[in-house]
């Protein structure tokens, strides 16, 4: 699972490092650690030439009560890879709205008896990396903007990830700097968006406990 992330980069860095537009870079969150449930405003990126402000917890867009996004979007804030083409909240969006969803690292729980052991993960050779997200647009039926809300897909975990998330076997989606715009293409076939949500090798993968007083 993939409840947790982190990301250092500021804006500008962002803007370099996906080719962006800076228009709106000032807008932008540096969100640091961020918890799923949160719903925090988050860099996102799309086929757009901007980088956007969504929020964690997709909420598709048949959605017809305001009063169910809440319960929704806290059971899609991680999307499947094997169900991802037969779920009803997923389906649409992974043919059609996949993004990038930059980060630093992200976090993992180890289970030992009692004891829930955080552990923080990156990658060695790649201090900013992109997870496999997809997003949706919801109108809400009382009025006002779209809301931008995505979700990150997980994948089988790879031995190291298997050692980490020994509870679920569970890991996000790492894109290969190769995959990045190769997952934002549209027209793919769903072989080959398939294709690219494969466990990533744990080669250059690091990790590291976090202090006990993480919460």
């Amino acid at each position: 699972m993939c409840y947790h992330i982190y990301l250092a980069a500021g804006p500008e860095e962002l803007v370099r490092h996906y080719g962006r537009r800076a228009d709106l870079v000032e807008e932008l969150p540096t969100p640091g650690r961020v918890c799923a449930f949160s719903h925090r405003p988050y860099p996102v990126v799309t086929g757009d030439e901007r980088i956007q402000p969504f929020r964690w917890g997709l909420i598709p867009f048949w959605t017809r009560s305001s009063a169910d996004v809440v319960t929704i979007r806290n059971q899609t804030v991680n999307a499947r890879a094997e169900t991802i083409f037969e779920h009803a909240a997923f389906r649409v969006p992974v043919r059609r709205r996949r993004c990038l969803i930059p980060v630093s690292g992200f976090y993992g729980w180890r289970h030992e008896r009692d004891r829930k052991i955080p552990m923080f993960v990156t990658l060695e050779d790649r201090p900013l990396f992109s997870l496999a997200g997809i997003y949706d647009s919801w109108h809400c039926p009382q009025g006002g903007g779209p809301a931008m809300t995505f979700s990150i897909v997980t994948t089988e975990a790879n031995p190291l990830m298997r050692h980490i998330d020994n509870a679920n076997c569970r890991m996000p989606v790492i894109l290969s700097p190769g995959d990045e715009e190769r997952w934002l293409t549209p027209g793919l076939t769903d072989a080959q968006i398939a294709a690219l949500l494969k466990p990533y090798p744990d080669r250059t993968m690091r990790s590291e406990p976090v202090p006990s007083d993480f919460a």
